[in-house]
């Protein structure tokens, strides 16, 4: 585990203790008998992202290779953390609130470019060295993990528990890392022609150690911002339990409002399956 990671999920039962105090009734204050108890709820909350990239990122110069551009990368992520509910109008009834979070949200991207042919060296039957033309494909693997605060209005419909949902999300990089590769993928035996380490050094490119992979960029994105903000809505549904607690499935569209890097118009969305947790609690 990393010390990201530790120091998120310590961060977050910290806030959680330190802000409610569990009770699965609702104390009238005994200096105001006839006040109502202020309803709040806390939980954890955990789900699913599938993380949709749009970026215009150009690819690497070398040789004669033609530079595509990735404009499109998605891939499967995951957010955890904790939220916090205030029920407006008194618990009995309230048909809105203000939902808040604070999550570890994980967004990366693959993206994927088919390549022009590419003269390459292979080795047949011991045969001296031939130059053939190889299949090729352009990849950019993206790690984008934050550390978000977010927070929702809730209106349930119809005096149902189905409810809309909407409110801003504002996202603290914590890893913003790219893998961007050239591939030779048949046939098998074909390499690249490699230039020599001081023209590699030069060109800021390596190869990978069986010859068939060329690595054009890796490391931290270039001129990418640390903060992402982002507009966040979607529908849920409270299923109330005994004990006091409910269950809270959502649906979000997560869509990104800023930039990952302004170079490359480089937006980061994502479609979101959450649940949520809350147990009740009273702030006096």
């Amino acid at each position: 585990m990393s010390n990201s990671l530790q120091k998120f999920i310590l961060t977050t039962i910290t806030l959680a203790i330190a802000f409610t105090v569990p009770s699965f009734g609702q104390l009238d204050d005994p200096l105001k008998p006839n006040a109502p108890a202020i309803p709040f709820y806390f939980g954890p909350v955990v789900g699913y992202n599938r993380v949709l990239h749009s970026a215009d990122i150009t690819t690497f110069n070398y040789e004669a290779v033609q530079c595509p551009i990735f404009q499109n990368g998605s891939a499967n992520g995951y957010f955890f953390g904790m939220s916090f509910e205030y029920l407006l109008g008194g618990a009995k009834n309230s048909t809105s609130s203000i939902i808040a979070r604070v999550l570890y949200n994980s967004m990366p991207a693959s993206f994927e470019v088919e390549g022009d042919e590419y003269p390459s060296t292979a080795q047949r039957d011991n045969l001296p060295d031939t130059v053939i033309y190889s299949s090729t494909e352009h990849k950019n693997e993206v790690i984008y993990d934050m550390l978000t605060v977010e927070a929702q209005y809730k209106l349930n419909l119809f005096d149902t528990e189905f409810g809309l949902i909407v409110g801003p999300t504002f996202d603290f990089a914590m890893t913003k890392e790219q893998n961007q590769t050239y591939s030779l993928l048949t046939p098998a035996e074909a390499k690249f022609n490699q230039i020599s380490p001081e023209e590699q050094a030069a060109q800021g490119i390596s190869y990978s150690d069986d010859g068939r992979t060329l690595i054009a960029k890796e490391g931290e994105i270039p001129n990418s911002s640390a903060l992402r903000v982002g507009i966040k809505f979607g529908v849920q549904y409270e299923i109330i339990l005994s004990g006091g607690f409910y269950v809270v499935p959502s649906f979000n569209y997560n869509f990104g409002v800023t930039n990952l890097s302004a170079d490359d118009d480089w937006r980061v969305s994502a479609l979101q399956l959450g649940i949520d947790v809350r147990f009740p609690s009273t702030i006096f």
